[in-house]
């Protein structure tokens, strides 16, 4: 199969997985054709063994890099948008508590909540072990309940 055809089978569901993994401010297409543009600087699609997997790992990498990147720009914009008491606006979203989590649970949760990947499938697109998958997925879930229990107060 060529590229252009594997990368259009392929498409969908990393644009729907950049979704789930970028931060609500970033483009998924953005994403998906960072990761493919810096792949194919290295290889072919057709050249991976697994070029989904291959092409997952990179948006999650991405994501965490534009997280790291933003987050000093992001504490001084909240420094200066305080109210006179000092504090923060609030903003209802019904996304809030997902965006809350790191790019790489978000990813966690997306494979194996949404694409219906086992633990160990996840585990190795994220190039983690079985057991830490399962145990971040268990600490995000519960940072989840934690989240929306709260708004429920």
């Amino acid at each position: 199969m060529g590229d252009d055809a594997l990368f259009g089978r392929l498409y969908p569901g990393l644009r729907r997985f950049a979704a789930a993994t970028g931060a609500a401010d970033v483009d998924p297409d953005d994403l998906v054709q960072e990761a493919v543009a810096r792949t194919l600087r290295r290889h072919t699609l057709s050249e991976l063994d697994d070029a989904a997997a291959y092409l997952r790992r990179a948006i999650v990498n991405l994501a965490a890099n534009r997280r790291r990147s933003l987050m000093r720009w992001r504490l001084a914009v909240a420094r200066l948008d305080r109210d006179e008491e000092g504090r923060a606006p609030e903003y209802d979203s019904d996304l809030a508590d997902l965006q809350q989590l790191e790019p790489d649970a978000r990813a966690l949760l997306y494979l194996v909540e949404v694409d219906g990947f086992t633990y160990a499938q996840a585990a190795d697109v994220l190039g983690i072990k079985e057991a830490a998958a399962r145990a971040r997925a268990a600490r995000a879930r519960r940072r989840l309940r934690i989240g929306i229990e709260g708004e429920l107060l």
